[in-house]
């Protein structure tokens, strides 16, 4: 087998790995994989038979991701691979490193997030954009094989100056427990109160308060429904029980914390709709969330906030509602669709049928055929 170097850089805190663990199992039954971090993956999605895994010093600031980054281009140069993927953006500058050796790159969110969003001295945005533009476009534009996540990162990336004959859109990709899990849902009580889902990360940037202010807007409108956190942090759980408790919602809100992936499935079983909604950043605007195309895979429409990674995917009144970012824009959503509640089966049959380019296994052929082109350059 073909030897392939998979470097990841992920948060210790990170809630989903799915879409990661998905190119790792492919590629473990196709390559002898080593698999590098610089923290123990220590998640049931990462425990993949056949691939050895290697943590290499890091750290959390910015001189630990310098360093981690040293590490893995001295080890990928050790190691003398087929072929290596950087399977993060964040990895990206190891693309300089790696010393010829066919490199692919998952181009999974926009590097602009590291730059400083507030004021700063003029030589600290000089440093900020050099950083940005050689650690990541120029990165970019140097792999073999550069795999955007989304239609609005693969413009970009063209318009930046990647090459358009090494650049190759895949998508995240769904698997197949997700598959119709939500069209056995049966509302037999006409009356039963909406089942609303929220998966992923839960921070105030992503839309915790607009969430739990617009499940009190609705109690308050008489309209029955009950709102399911899936992968707080014990901080941001404690945050989400007090803050129900002080809008009289308790009763109506559920926090769980991170939970393995396979267990989404089971949750989203449960709901009637799922909510995605991030505030208008502008690294945002480019990355298509996970639990977006895992909801409609599941059968289930989405309650969107008004953003082109959500709206790309969401058309209003077919798979999904289209709602602005504040909480009572997501209200008059779930009011919307309380009213039209006997019309979810439809709803739902129509987002199922909108997810076909998400299914992995219409995904897993080109991705395996992509790399296997590239370990034998």
């Amino acid at each position: 087998m073909k030897r392939c170097v998979v470097v990841t850089r992920f948060a210790p805190s990170q809630p989903g790995y799915l879409d990661f663990a998905y190119r790792i199992e492919a590629l473990s039954r196709h390559f002898e994989v080593l698999l590098v971090s610089d923290h123990p993956l220590d998640v049931p999605e990462m425990d993949i038979e056949c691939v050895r895994q290697y943590t290499l010093p890091g750290g959390e600031s910015q001189l630990g991701w310098f360093r981690y980054l040293w590490n893995a281009a001295r080890f990928v140069r050790q190691q003398r691979p087929d072929c290596v993927i950087l399977l993060h953006t964040l990895a990206a500058p190891l693309a300089h490193w790696v010393g010829g050796i066919p490199t692919a790159l998952y181009w999974n969110e926009h590097a602009i997030r590291l730059k400083s969003g507030g004021p700063a001295p003029l030589v600290k945005r000089l440093y900020q954009d050099w950083r940005h533009r050689y650690f990541f476009i120029d990165a970019a534009r140097r792999v073999d094989l550069l795999m955007p996540i989304g239609e609005a990162h693969h413009h970009d990336l063209l318009a930046q100056g990647c090459r358009p004959e090494r650049t190759k859109m895949i998508y995240m990709g769904v698997d197949e427990r997700f598959r119709g899990v939500s069209l056995a849902r049966d509302r037999r009580d006409p009356d039963a109160p909406l089942e609303l889902i929220y998966t992923g990360t839960v921070q105030k940037a992503r839309g915790r308060d607009v969430m739990l202010d617009a499940m009190a807007t609705v109690a308050r409108a008489g309209v029955p429904a009950r709102l399911t956190l899936v992968g707080a942090s014990p901080e941001e759980r404690d945050y989400c029980m007090a803050r129900a408790g002080q809008l009289g919602i308790a009763d109506a809100v559920t926090v769980h914390g991170r939970v393995p992936g396979g267990e989404i499935p089971s949750h989203i079983a449960q709901a009637d709709a799922g909510i995605c909604i991030w505030e208008d950043k502008p690294w945002w605007r480019f990355n298509p969330p996970t639990k977006l195309f895992e909801y409609l895979v599941a059968g289930l429409p989405v309650l969107a906030s008004n953003i082109r990674t959500h709206t790309q995917y969401i058309s209003e009144g077919r798979n999904g509602l289209i709602f602005e970012y504040d909480s009572d824009s997501l209200a008059g959503a779930i009011r919307t669709l309380w009213e039209r509640r006997g019309e979810l089966p439809a709803f739902k049959q129509r987002a199922f049928e909108s997810s076909t380019p998400y299914l992995w296994e219409n995904i897993e052929p080109v991705f395996l055929q992509s790399i296997e082109e590239l370990a034998c350059r």
